[in-house]
């Protein structure tokens, strides 16, 4: 649990040294969310707040490059959007459509910081991404529910300071997902070569 505590720790700290550029990463997805905050706020209908996911999942596989690099004491770099990544993870819109779709949403919540970090840290990109994420979640089930209670915070943070706070909540977790991240793969990196 220490190291946990530390990995996001660091994270947090590696990203307030690099603010000013945080805050650019944090306009991008601010402007990228705006589709989907404009069809909830409208009563649009359900289906086309569902499909309005698909943009604020594109800008967050851009904002992950950007923050594994921050992550990394690097300066970060707006990264290449990956939609096959951002359509997998849009799932999580039009499942909450139908009656089983909490599941798939919480596994997109659970599963999601995971694969944009593990896509941006290696470089993988679509069901990779995802495959990747889903293994380091099953690795640590602690620091998976850890994340996705971050997610669930920094939601909620953006949301009640009227979105003065979504500038910095997805570059600030998506910077600790690739913190911890790194940390999980040096650690299987290191067991695999022992076990040879």
């Amino acid at each position: 649990m220490d190291v946990l505590v530390k990995e996001t720790w660091s994270g947090a700290t590696a990203f307030w040294h690099e603010l000013p550029r945080t805050l650019v990463a944090g306009a991008l997805t601010l402007l990228s969310s705006a589709p989907l905050a404009t069809a909830l706020l409208s009563g649009a209908p359900r289906w086309l707040a569902a499909v309005t996911v698909l943009p604020l999942m594109l800008a967050l596989t851009s904002v992950a490059a950007f923050a594994a690099g921050v992550a990394d004491g690097q300066r970060g770099r707006l990264g290449r959007p990956d939609p096959v990544l951002a359509l997998l993870l849009s799932v999580a819109g039009p499942a909450l459509l139908t009656p089983w779709g909490v599941l798939p949403a919480a596994a997109v919540v659970i599963v999601g910081p995971f694969a944009l970090a593990y896509g941006a840290v290696r470089g993988r990109r679509g069901l990779t991404a995802v495959r990747g994420g889903a293994i380091l979640a099953a690795y640590r089930p602690s620091w998976a529910l850890t994340l996705t209670g971050l997610t669930v915070l920094t939601g909620f943070a953006a949301v009640a300071s009227a979105g003065v706070l979504a500038l910095v909540a997805a570059p600030l977790l998506l910077t600790v997902a690739a913190r911890q991240t790194t940390n999980l793969l040096t650690e299987i990196d290191a067991r695999q070569s022992q076990a040879w």
